[in-house]
């Protein structure tokens, strides 16, 4: 717990005088209202030792020579003024470096008034200087700290029970997760946003203070934790406000995450919510993600009624659930995921489809991910996909029977864009262009080609010849001797002796059309992987 000068100030029994506010040019409001821990009555020339790094001294002023007696008893010293000036200017640097909030003399009892040394040295340090008056002991003083503390207290406690109940009552709504989020920014000030594990905003909630951070630089932050896999952590998002964001989940299972965008700092209180809000929001995604599930089996359910020709059937259901089918012609895209299991692409693509009004219907198929929508909104829909880390292809159907065929198409595209690292969509048309060849998938050819080959690249190892060039080159020419044996540079006999031992190793017959053409393929993909080495 802590104190502020202004609630000792404010207590018209103490009748304690505000003397120096703070720093020159700094507001009295702004210094008063500075925690300190806890007031130490002391009169040594050096108390640090003994201080906490935010107090408030108490002193009579034993340390310092009396030049004005509040007592006769009491004898005075007669020190010269640029002297005694740099005695309390040494000591109020001296606390001032510690640390120290402030000073509250007792008047009266040694000194007659506060010493005006002190004031000037409490001014040029910075620190706030009050007068206790003779009636007032500094026993009263720190009995009245106790009670402010002790109110502080009890205030704050009762603050964050209310707080949180209200907040688990709006858990019980209908609309349990929003409603939490929106009590959540009205107990505590501040904005609250709620992300899904790719990175994408499901709801955000602005400031009821007013200050509005947009969601391009929230999610940015996000999409940065969310990758670097932290639990927590604070991001300055403006110079006015500061973004908390906590992770829900376990760093390599994300749930979610939640933000929060602050004007201020958090206190004990708005901790002590923000765990419950944390508890709450939780297992209000816990339930989701149940929920969610089933959601994606009844998906899955549908696409297979649909692919067996239940279309009627289907189209009843889905738009009792969610939104009529597409019309079509259809776009029929299919994607990959690149990082998160094609069931966690699926509830954000719920939340897109209910901010966006799309009417598509999206389903996992096998281990990826199909969305059917018009030809008419297909890119309208891709821009929206264009964050959701998948690689799509694309292709088209017609009538609904031709539908398993053209999930086939797109999906065949959106492995060979899924080869060729394209972040492009790939139309299945795409690949005729680019030839049957690369259709094969490349891991497996290439494995074949070193089998393949493996006799030739030994032979030339160990006896220094150029038995794979010689093959590639007399391929390319289309096994005609003459120019082949021209571009190597050899003999059409030298030519024909090396195609024979190439026979013998490899165990083909050169004159074979379907042998060549394997060997065609063996070399073009041991000739990339050999270049990707």
């Amino acid at each position: 717990m802590s104190l502020s000068l202004r609630k000792l100030l404010l207590n018209p029994s103490l009748h304690l005088r505000l003397i120096v506010g703070g720093a020159e040019g700094t507001p009295d409001d702004e210094a008063l209202d500075r925690d300190f821990e806890w007031l130490h009555a002391t009169d040594m020339i050096d108390p640090t030792p003994f201080l906490g790094p935010a107090e408030v001294i108490l002193s009579l002023g034993w340390q310092f020579p009396v030049t004005e007696a509040a007592d006769p008893a009491v004898p005075e010293v007669r020190v010269a003024p640029a002297r005694l000036s740099r005695m309390y200017d040494d000591y109020a640097a001296l606390v001032a470096a510690h640390g120290v909030i402030g000073i509250g003399f007792g008047s009266d009892v040694l000194h007659r008034g506060v010493p005006q040394p002190l004031i000037q040295a409490c001014r040029k340090h910075g620190l706030i200087l009050f007068e206790v008056p003779y009636e007032i002991s500094f026993m009263d003083l720190l009995q009245e700290a106790a009670r402010v503390l002790k109110r502080d207290q009890t205030e704050r406690y009762g603050r964050s029970l209310r707080a949180q109940k209200a907040i688990a009552n709006a858990a019980t709504r209908r609309d349990g997760l929003n409603a939490t989020l929106r009590e959540t920014a009205r107990q505590l000030g501040c904005g609250v946003a709620l992300y899904d594990p790719l990175g994408h905003a499901v709801t955000v909630i602005d400031s009821p203070e007013g200050r509005r951070v947009s969601e391009a630089q929230l999610t940015a932050a996000v999409q940065e934790t969310l990758a670097s896999g932290q639990r927590f952590r604070s991001v300055q998002v403006t110079p006015e406000v500061e973004a908390v964001l906590q992770l829900l989940g376990e760093p390599g299972d994300p749930s979610g995450m939640l933000v929060l965008t602050l004007s201020q700092a958090f206190d004990d209180v708005s901790r002590n919510v923000l765990s419950s809000v944390l508890a709450l929001v939780s297992v209000s995604l816990e339930q989701n993600q149940a929920l969610e599930g089933l959601h994606g089996t009844l998906r899955e359910a549908l696409l297979q009624l649909l692919l067996s020709g239940n279309v009627g059937v289907t189209s009843h259901i889905v738009e009792s659930v969610w939104r009529p089918l597409p019309r079509l012609p259809l776009v029929t895209l299919v994607g990959v995921p690149h990082q998160f299991d094609a069931a966690r692409v699926l509830p954000a693509l719920e939340t897109l489809q209910a901010q966006e009004e799309l009417r598509i219907f999206f389903a996992r198929y096998r281990s990826d991910v199909a969305i059917l929508v018009s030809e008419a909104e297909a890119d309208r829909v891709i821009a929206h996909l264009g964050g959701f880390a998948l690689t799509l292809g694309r292709s088209r159907c017609e009538r609904w029977e031709g539908l398993e065929l053209a999930l086939e198409e797109a999906k065949k595209a959106a492995e060979f864009g899924l080869r060729r690292d394209s972040s492009e969509v790939t139309a299945f048309p795409d690949i005729w262009r680019a030839g049957v060849s690369d259709l094969i998938d490349s891991s497996d050819a290439a494995h074949v080609a070193r089998r393949l080959l493996g006799p030739l690249t030994e032979h030339d190892a160990a006896n220094d010849t150029e038995l794979l060039r010689t093959l590639s080159v007399w391929l390319r020419h289309h096994g005609r001797p003459l120019p082949a044996s021209r571009e190597l540079g050899v003999h059409r006999h030298t030519l024909a002796h090396r195609l024979q031992l190439v026979s013998q190793l490899t165990g083909a017959d050169l004159e074979d059309f379907q042998l060549r053409a394997e060997f065609a393929l063996a070399l073009r993909y041991f000739q990339t992987e050999q270049t990707v080495d």
